[in-house]
């Protein structure tokens, strides 16, 4: 029962708004002025634009409708003729305020407004909002003091500026659909307006004295801009706005550190790091606690607000104690930068150190393609060579996918050579041979082990094995081919021969 007393109120309001729109203009009392004739004329192509349903997107929606009033706006300030130049340029500036804001919001993305709706925008858009319902009381009382337009026209025009305050109200205290409609059915208002205003341009007005801007208007229009630009100063700031969707103020993984926020921001920054969207604080409360907890610092108390948090409001109190937290992000990774700087050259004195106690563990075998360096296995990888141009992924997965492991490990272009765990560098010497070398002699090794390696591009090469960065030549002397790797190892010392496999013994 109440949808369909809903649905017959719906009815009866859009059949009496078709009434007034249909029931045609006025009969001619005074010849119109070609600025009237263009005012009637948009004020009904804005009519029919409203009642026509439209699927096109919403810019182009937007467009046609600002296309439709502003013109018709302007025409208004040179049609009417109780109103002084100064009333009517005041309707023109307040009444294009509106329009503008929804071109530019249209314009524009909606998820940079959803992310980045700042403050400053909210304000702008309540101003906006401001505006456009004073511009809607001048336009009633330019038309009022015009004398052509007739008292229900303007009773229609003082129901659109209620019923905006109505559907607000009625679709804040309700959720269903039907109230919902029933509200939103009084637009019509706006439509019967502009078409009784077309209707009755063609009477005479009344020669009046000139409306002059009321004080109201006047300083309305003078605050709006205040709003939208703000203060230079302003004793109190609300840095988080109380909304569900997403601000400018947002949460970092840890505190932002003092240096890299400018003065002016500490204090947001500071609110953004401790405010916590389920405690409803306010930005004032935050700060006044901030503060209380710095005097306590200073005085040695005892405080359980984190040192880099407070840096961002006294940080010349917690500097004294924590001169660390004034650096910047950029000191500080210069800071890392030098004492990895210094590290990496301690290591690398320390392997040189180690790759001056390493020898050749076959001298009597010299060749000119030879070179030995110090390995630390500390964490069970081994050491590999490897094609220097080849893709070796394929053969380093079918290596460590096999099912035992031994000491020598080689699958197409790639070899790995495993060492035992110890606490001690391992010292490699890899000689290049031109030809085979001797017969296998095990005395003195533990392990003597041999594979083939492949090298499609003639550059065999030896990984980078300790910290002093020793080259290794190229393990390759005769060029593409197939190669022969032998292995001598026992602990702390490898021996590597390399030469082609063509000419093995």
């Amino acid at each position: 029962m109440p949808v369909l007393g809903g649905l017959l109120l719906l009815g009866l309001v859009n059949s009496w708004m078709l009434w007034q729109v249909l029931r045609g203009p006025a009969p001619t009392a005074v010849p119109m002025s070609r600025a009237a004739r263009w005012l009637r004329l948009l004020l009904y192509a804005d009519v029919v634009w409203l009642l026509i349903p439209s699927l096109l997107p919403g810019l182009v929606e937007t467009v046609i409708g600002l296309a439709l009033w502003v013109p018709a706006l302007v025409l208004f300030t040179m049609v009417f003729t109780g109103s002084g130049w100064p009333f009517r340029l005041a309707l023109l500036l307040l009444g294009l305020m509106e329009p503008v804001r929804s071109l530019v919001y249209d314009l524009a993305d909606d998820s940079v407004f959803r992310l980045f709706m700042s403050p400053a925008y909210q304000v702008t858009v309540m101003a906006a909002g401001v505006a456009s319902f004073v511009a809607i009381v001048m336009l009633l009382l330019a038309q009022r003091r015009d004398g052509r337009w007739s008292r229900m026209t303007l009773l229609i025009g003082l129901g659109i500026f209620a019923s905006a305050f109505l559907v607000e109200l009625v679709d804040g205290l309700t959720r269903g659909s039907t109230i919902e409609s029933i509200a939103e059915a009084m637009d019509v208002l706006y439509i019967v307006w502009l078409a009784r205003t077309a209707h009755e341009l063609n009477r005479e007005p009344k020669q009046n004295a000139p409306l002059r801007v009321p004080t109201a208007v006047a300083a309305a229009a003078t605050v709006l801009p205040l709003m939208v630009i703000g203060a230079e100063g302003r004793p109190h700031l609300t840095y988080t706005w109380q909304s569900d969707e997403p601000t400018e103020c947002w949460t970092w993984w840890k505190p932002p550190r003092v240096a890299d926020v400018p003065a002016n921001k500490r204090d947001w920054a500071y609110v953004c790091s401790v405010s916590k969207p389920s405690r409803h604080v306010s930005d004032q409360e935050l700060l006044g606690k901030g503060w209380n907890a710095c005097a306590r610092f200073a005085a040695g108390e005892p405080v359980r607000a984190r040192p880099a948090l407070l840096a961002l409001l006294c940080p010349e109190v917690i500097g004294r104690k924590y001169p660390d937290l004034l650096l910047s992000s950029a000191q500080i990774a210069q800071q890392e930068a030098e004492k990895e700087n210094i590290q990496r050259e301690r290591l690398r004195r320390e392997a040189r150190k180690e790759d001056a106690l390493c020898r050749d563990p076959w001298p009597a075998l010299r060749t000119r393609f030879q070179a030995t360096a110090s390995y630390y296995d500390w964490d069970t990888q081994p050491y590999g060579i490897y094609d220097a141009e080849a893709d070796t992924e394929e053969d380093a997965e079918k290596i460590w996918d096999a099912k035992q492991v031994d000491t020598l490990a080689t699958s197409g272009q790639l070899a790995l050579i495993y060492t035992p765990s110890q606490d001690w560098a391992t010292c490699v010497t890899a000689k290049a041979l031109n030809s085979a070398p001797p017969p296998l002699r095990r005395k003195g090794w533990d392990e003597v082990v041999e594979a083939d390696i492949i090298s499609e591009s003639g550059r065999l090469v030896m990984e980078t094995l300790s910290a002093s960065k020793v080259r290794f030549p190229n393990l390759a002397r005769n060029g593409p081919g197939r190669y022969r790797l032998r292995l001598y190892t026992r602990p702390g010392v490898d021996l590597v021969l390399i030469y082609p496999a063509r000419r093995a013994a």
